[in-house]
């Protein structure tokens, strides 16, 4: 089977999202299939990545290392930059120059190659529109179409920019084969524009051994791994935390990580000591670093549902308790309940928060090990949720997916350790 992925989101990259695409990569070209992936970077160039064909379309408007020194000088109102937020406005693509440059290579790329299988992923819209357009200019081959998050339904987006993109979220998910999105919640938003009943829950999920020997910190130790925005933030877990504090029902001695946040923080005075900020670090290290600490924090905003983030998939498997400050009633509660891997609280309760702070801390001083479900866990690793699209690809499409069919079969006697 011949792969075609399209997704700006890729290895360099340090996001999730990357994270999701690659393993798609990495486990399609390890079952025996071949697999080709246009993606964004800094020059137009091809290497390859485990056995896969990388192919790197440079943005001709602003490159993640132009935009990422604008942010740490401070420049705001640079032409580039302007003219990038503009097109977004109007298009709804963040990505909308690239998307003309990435299409040319599919174009070449399916001349070259009879794909069977074209997985696109959003966000941002780019990927979607360039597959969208190679099916509509004649090429054939299976449709994937990725939706990692809501695309009109996203609490975050203007009014004006969710109506653009209700439009391009029919013709997607209808011109589509296969619709994938990682919870059954977001997968009903999108069955409501859609003719067709193909729908598959592909979750995110971890690509590590998981962790069984548990370190205790000398002081109770909370963290935080990843990026706070809007109403995601630290507000309430700092004012619990610190009411605790001054309450004398926690050691004045506690610790809070921030690893790998780059937003500005309000954090109370009275525990600025205590908070600690870790600038952003390799995938990899961030899951060492969370193996040395207590009780692992996840944030969810308020009104959004079906949601998970992918950090709460790697929180997992280290074996440390999760406080997820979430609604209780929505796919992260019911996942911690699942898995036996944690608790959560809303994340307006302050009294909660502070409960399930002090529940935590008790493990902590007991020196207690929660008893995970560790079966049920392992159905989210990346390998196993990869499986599952193979095995649909195979029973539902007639497609081949299992090429080398002692693969997974390898990958459960030597592990899938990615360190």
């Amino acid at each position: 089977m011949r792969v075609l992925i399209i997704s700006n989101w890729f290895y360099p990259n340090n996001v999730i999202a990357a994270f999701r695409i690659e393993a798609f990569a990495k486990y399609f070209q390890l079952a025996g299939h071949s697999v080709t992936v246009v993606t964004e970077g800094e020059v137009d160039e091809t290497k390859l990545w485990y056995g896969c064909e990388i192919n790197y379309v440079k943005n001709p408007l602003i490159t993640y290392s132009y935009m990422a020194r604008c942010v740490k000088a401070g420049k705001r109102w640079v032409p580039r930059r302007i003219v990038n937020g503009l097109l977004c406005r109007v298009t709804a693509d963040s990505k909308f120059m690239w998307r003309f440059k990435a299409y040319n290579k599919a174009v070449s790329l399916c001349e070259a190659n009879s794909f069977d299988v074209v997985l696109s992923s959003f966000c941002p819209l780019a990927p979607h529109m360039v597959a969208f357009r190679l099916r509509r200019n004649g090429y054939k081959f299976y449709w994937i179409a990725d939706m990692r998050d809501e695309m009109s339904k996203n609490i975050y987006i203007p009014r004006y920019q969710a109506r653009l993109l209700m439009a391009y979220e029919r013709k997607v998910v209808n011109s589509s084969d296969l619709v994938l999105s990682v919870s059954q919640p977001l997968l009903s938003d999108f069955k409501c524009y859609c003719r067709h009943d193909n729908f598959l829950e592909i979750k995110n999920g971890y690509d590590y051994e998981e962790v069984h020997d548990v370190r205790f910190q000398s002081q109770f130790t909370m963290a935080f791994v990843g990026r706070f925005y809007r109403e995601a933030n630290p507000t309430n877990w700092f004012k619990a935390f610190s009411e605790l504090i001054n309450e004398e029902k926690l050691p004045s001695d506690c610790q809070i990580k921030i690893i790998g946040n780059l937003s500005k923080l309000e954090v109370p005075e009275d525990i600025a000591p205590n908070v600690s900020h870790i600038e952003p670090v390799a995938h990899t290290e961030a899951i060492r670093m969370s193996l040395d600490v207590d009780t692992l924090v996840v944030i969810y905003s308020t009104g959004r549902k079906g949601v998970y983030t992918g950090k709460l998939f790697d929180y997992l498997a280290t074996n440390k308790p999760i406080l997820a400050l979430c609604d209780p009633e929505d796919v992260v509660g019911r996942l911690l309940d699942e898995t036996k891997a944690g608790f959560t609280v809303d994340n307006a309760d302050i009294e909660g928060i502070k409960k399930m702070i002090l529940r935590c801390y008790s493990i902590w001083k007991n020196k207690e090990v929660l008893p995970r479900d560790w079966e049920k866990i392992r159905r989210y690793t990346r390998k196993n949720q990869c499986k599952i699209l193979l095995e649909y690809l195979a029973n539902e499409t007639g497609i081949y997916a299992f090429q080398n069919c002692s693969f997974f079969l390898v990958l459960d006697i030597i592990g899938f350790n990615t360190f």
